[in-house]
């Protein structure tokens, strides 16, 4: 059986307003907190990971998974729903978006999202008098499932974006002048400051639980240990083999016409922290360097075109290289502090932007 407790705040939230204030988890159980962004028609809810200096994964064998700090999680990846109101945000001027110093603007879009397969791609671009809009081609199909063919370039812009209350893209959590080397700036550890998450901020989210059975440890899958931490299509997304993808849409079996599934497909299954779809699906950007290419960054989690052997924790860690898109890959973001609390509220520049703020306390199941 399942209890809730729910707490709700309402508050107005400065486009720069950041002060070192965390929120506080109760002893027990998941906490969420839904975040209402300035140019986002849905709210991204961050799922809180806390148990620090919880030791890296020697369960599976592998030097991941430590994080000496509490942190928040997008629940979530980041869906084409609210790719599109990214774009519609930023994106609009054709005579500024397509001016050559605004490269990383134009990216933000790829043709790729509106291409020929409708298993994967679901935006298109139009353009009325020098005027881009962006829109889904089914709301009902694609406004769920995650955005991909986005480079780890414009996953920071859009880290920024929310950072800066649906401001600047070219600076806030990253200074994009840096290109594929911008890194978390000072921003990062202060109230509403939004980012990629790290290698080990990710792999913690996905697989450590620190109530498993026997003792605090590692699961090999993203799904808090049900299925006896077995990989099962009834928990994951991921590729069958001889050109058979599972069906999420309850077909079974077959040459399904979405390889995709919707964000909260697998609601139920989520890690122990909350986080939903970390195994199979897509695969994820972080922000940590790969050693084999220092410019590259690791990804994370598997997609539907990998099969089960590769979904475990132990298993694939690839990298991509800043500018690579494709449509397997898509991400997530993470927080120290989503939200500044009520008393560090300010105003910059007599610029409100609100936001707001659920705050959900969900006890774990009995």
């Amino acid at each position: 059986m399942k209890t809730s407790n729910r707490i709700t705040k309402r508050v107005l939230v400065g486009a720069s307003a950041m002060a070192a204030v965390a929120l506080t988890p109760p002893a027990e159980g998941a906490t969420y907190v839904d975040v209402t962004y300035q140019g986002l028609s849905k709210e991204i809810s961050f799922a809180h990971i806390g148990d620090i200096n919880n030791g890296q994964d020697t369960f599976n064998g592998t030097v991941y998974g430590d994080v000496g700090y509490e942190y928040y999680i997008s629940k979530y990846a980041v869906t084409q729903g609210q790719w599109v109101d990214f774009l519609n945000a930023v994106a609009t001027d054709r005579s500024v978006v397509d001016l050559p110093a605004n490269q990383g603007i134009k990216n933000l879009y790829s043709p790729n999202m509106a291409g020929s397969n409708d298993a994967y791609n679901g935006i298109k671009r139009t353009e009325t008098a020098g005027t881009y809009s962006y829109s889904l081609l089914d709301e009902d199909v694609y406004a769920k499932r995650p955005v991909v063919y986005v480079t780890l370039l414009s996953a920071k812009r859009f880290c920024n974006w929310l950072t800066n209350g649906g401001g600047s893209t070219e600076d806030g959590i990253y200074n994009m002048s840096a290109g594929d080397n911008a890194e978390r700036t000072a921003l990062w550890g202060q109230a509403g400051a939004v980012a990629l998450p790290t290698e080990n901020e990710w792999y913690k989210a996905a697989y450590y639980d620190p109530n498993k059975s026997g003792g605090a440890g590692y699961y090999t899958y993203a799904f808090g240990g049900r299925n006896g931490d077995t990989i099962s299509h009834d928990y994951a997304n991921y590729y069958e083999g001889g050109n058979v993808y599972y069906n999420t849409m309850g077909d079974g079996f077959g040459n399904r016409t979405y390889y995709m599934n919707e964000v909260d497909f697998f609601e139920g299954y989520a890690s122990a922290y909350g986080a939903v779809d970390m195994t199979g699906n897509v695969w994820e950007w972080t922000d940590s360097p790969h050693e084999t290419y220092t410019t590259a960054r690791v990804v994370r989690g598997a997609s539907y075109t990998y099969s089960a052997s590769s979904l475990a924790a132990g298993s694939s860690r690839p990298n991509r290289f800043p500018v690579a898109e494709n449509s397997t890959l898509g991400f997530r973001v993470a927080s120290l502090a989503p939200i500044p609390e009520p008393a560090e509220i300010g105003v910059i520049g007599g610029a409100l932007v609100g936001l707001l703020c659920l705050v959900r306390r969900r006890r774990k199941k009995a």
